[in-house]
Order: structure tokens, then C-alpha cells, then sequence
């Protein structure tokens, strides 16, 4: 089964390339980013259109979590949906309807000409020196992080049950992701944890790939 290795809509697609180096049969989706007027729908199109020749199993992290839905109307071929560190899916709602107010005021402030600042900047440090020591891996990481439209916070995920058919499984590599790992063990999904950090597919892929053997 192809494991297609979907990058947050924050981060660009070398944030997988290192795992996707060791783990066989994997492919990172380069889908571009997110655009208007169809945020959601147009990523999983794109994502669908690069890799739509067979059984495909989505690996999705961070905020790709929420392309889940549309994925699974965007293409017949999904099969499975693993979710690593990631929200997940939130149909009928936007982003900033399920993040904290603090959050929502905090990328407003890092917002210039309608474009939130790169991923990397949104912290009180770039974290990325702590979480990838590798300088070359980092540099790659750093080099293809976008400026996200603000609007793409507001827009609303579209509605959609088909992925709720679907085998999935969530890999909690950090702390924050807690919560969302318990939600995914309510759902009777297969859940995974270790200590390791929200880059570790950039920091350490043969830990991530060891943790998605068998998955979902």
C-alpha cells in the first residue's frame, strides 16, 4: 500500500523528504500549498491527482488533519488515513472556530498584507534549531515554508462523512498533540506515542517509520 506523506498547509513539502528517503513505498504530495476560493477541496484535488493510480493510505500531518474529509470525496482510491501529530478533521467549521482565542489573536498580530508569517516565526524563538539539529535538513525545511493567506483560517472545512468509513490510526510524536491523541482512542483508533518532537519525520524518520509500520 502507498503511503502518500501530506505536509501541514503551514509548512512546505521538505518537511517529509527525509522520511520519505527511508521508508519504502512512501511519496511526499507537493500539492502546492492552499489557495481560493477552494482551500480544502482544491489541496485534496491536487493531492488526488498525483497519486490516484491506486490504493493510496494518507499520512497527514498538523493541520493536514483537516484535509481528511475532502480527500476522501476527492478520490476512490484512499484507503486509510493516518494522522501524526495532527488535528483531526473538523467539517462545517474553520480553523479559528476550533483554536484558542489566544491563538487566533496571536497569528492576527503575525498577519502583514493578508499573509500570515512564515511557520517557523510564530513562536517567541524559531524552534527549528532545537527540534532539527541537522543544518542541512533545516535549511531544506526552512527553505519552502510559505506565507499562508490569513483567510484560509476563516474558510470552512467542507462537510463530509465518507472519511469516518475509513481505516485510520493517529501517531502522537509531542505534548501538544495530547488531546487529539485521546480524542482518536475514543474513536477506537490504533494510537501510537512517543517522545520525540512535532518535526521528528524531518529530525528522526526512522523512528516515524518504525511508528507507522502496520498502520492503520
Amino acid at each position: 500500500m502507498r503511503l502518500v506523506l501530506v505536509p501541514s498547509p503551514f509548512v512546505g513539502a521538505n518537511s517529509w523528504r527525509e522520511l520519505e528517503r527511508v521508508l519504502p513505498n512512501s511519496v511526499v504530495a507537493d500539492y502546492g500549498g492552499v489557495s481560493a476560493p477552494d482551500w480544502y477541496a482544491g489541496a485534496a484535488r491536487r493531492i488526488a491527482d498525483q497519486v490516484d493510480v491506486a490504493p493510496w493510505v494518507a499520512v497527514l500531518h498538523s493541520s493536514a488533519g483537516g484535509f481528511a474529509p475532502a480527500l476522501a470525496s476527492a478520490s476512490t482510491r484512499l484507503s486509510g488515513l493516518i494522522f501524526v501529530d495532527a488535528v483531526l478533521p473538523h467539517p462545517g467549521k474553520s480553523a479559528l472556530d476550533i483554536a484558542p482565542q489566544a491563538q487566533i489573536e496571536q497569528l492576527r498580530a503575525l498577519t502583514t498584507d493578508g499573509r500570515l508569517a512564515r511557520w517557523n516565526e510564530w513562536f517567541g524563538s524559531d524552534p527549528t534549531p532545537h527540534w532539527i539539529a541537522d543544518a542541512k535538513v533545516r535549511a531544506a525545511f526552512l527553505s519552502d515554508l510559505p506565507r499562508v493567506p490569513f483567510a484560509f483560517l476563516e474558510a470552512v472545512a467542507p462537510e463530509g462523512t465518507g472519511w469516518e468509513l475509513l481505516p485510520a490510526a493517529f501517531i502522537q510524536l509531542s505534548k501538544g498533540f495530547e488531546t487529539n491523541a485521546g480524542r482518536a482512542e475514543a474513536r477506537g483508533w490504533p494510537v501510537r506515542r512517543a517522545r520525540l518532537n512535532h518535526l521528528a519525520m524531518a529530525s528522526d524518520p526512522q523512528a516515524v517509520a518504525e511508528l507507522l509500520a502496520g498502520l492503520p
